[in-house]
Order: structure tokens, then C-alpha cells, then sequence
């Protein structure tokens, strides 16, 4: 999901997806916003839910309102040393892993 973030519009979409080109992934544009206000119930966060990366399984589905929780997540608020939210920083390596255990289970 890709959000009017940092001065992002909808055109910068094209070059941000060459970034996650699996087959698998899909890419949606989000103008309004309304995602990252979204998810802060569901992450238990106090600010907009941007700059985060989530995992789900096979089995997930939206209903209602509120998305559901990932079966993981990871995110870029705030600094390695100084993260603004209390879950886990992102390490590409660790994210790759827990991607990579969630696609075997199915």
C-alpha cells in the first residue's frame, strides 16, 4: 500500500514498485491516506502507520473496518537507536526470513 507520505503522489507508484516485483505482491495507491490512520488500532501504535512492512499468511482477511493483525511486522519510525513505536526495527534479513517461513507453511 503506498501512501501521500514525504510528498509521494501517485505517480512515484511505478518506481516504487520495481522495489517488491514478485509475482505474488500487489501494489495499491491510498491518496486519501486513510490506511495509515487505519492500522494504528491494529499495530497499537500512536501515529501514522507508514513506513512499516507486514506480514500475513494465506489465511488472512479483511472484514469491517479495521484490517487484521499481521502474523508479523516491522517498521522504519524513528531510528534503529531511537525507534518511535515499540515493535521491531526493520532488518531485511530478519523480514526475509519470517517471509520466507510464512510462505512455506502454505
Amino acid at each position: 500500500m503506498w501512501q501521500p507520505k514525504l510528498g509521494s503522489t501517485e505517480k512515484h507508484v511505478k518506481d516504487a514498485t520495481r522495489l517488491v516485483t514478485d509475482a505474488r505482491a500487489h501494489h495499491y495507491w491510498d491518496g486519501p491516506g486513510s490506511t495509515i490512520r487505519t492500522y494504528r488500532s491494529t499495530l497499537g501504535i500512536a501515529e501514522d502507520a507508514w513506513d512499516i512492512y507486514l506480514i500475513y499468511g494465506p489465511d488472512a482477511t479483511w472484514e469491517g473496518v479495521t484490517p487484521p493483525a499481521p502474523a508479523f511486522w516491522m517498521h522504519q519510525l524513528g531510528s534503529p537507536g531511537r525507534p518511535r513505536v515499540d515493535a521491531p526495527y526493520l532488518n531485511p534479513e530478519v523480514f526475509a526470513q519470517r517471509t520466507a517461513a510464512v510462505l512455506a507453511g502454505h
